[in-house]
């Protein structure tokens, strides 16, 4: 019975996974171009998975989501990319976010 219950466990914990926090409306409803600062974005984002660095000084960074269900069975992706000012405001930013086509 041990058995059952482990190997069980173990086809449910390979079965599912994600990467990074779900971005919400919410979060990218307070992003106010020419305003808000990168220590803003990071207290409400966290730490970005991209930093790119431009010859300008702008800079660009970004965070993303990602969910796998069940063996695969259903998908998310989220994610957005700030360009930030010299002066680290934002100057624009774009979101993405992809959803499983089969639903």
């Amino acid at each position: 019975m041990r058995r059952i219950l482990i190997a069980a466990a173990l086809v449910v914990a390979a079965g599912c996974a994600s990467h990074g926090q779900p971005i919400t409306q919410a979060q990218i409803d307070q992003i106010e171009e020419g305003k808000t600062t990168k220590q803003e974005l990071l207290a409400s984002f966290g730490k970005p998975v991209v930093i790119s660095r431009n010859s300008d000084g702008s800079e660009i960074i970004g965070w993303a989501y990602a969910k796998v269900g069940f063996a695969g069975s259903s998908y998310q992706n989220q994610s957005i990319t700030v360009t930030l000012d010299p002066q680290g405001k934002v100057l624009r930013y774009t979101t993405s976010e992809v959803g499983d086509p089969r639903r």
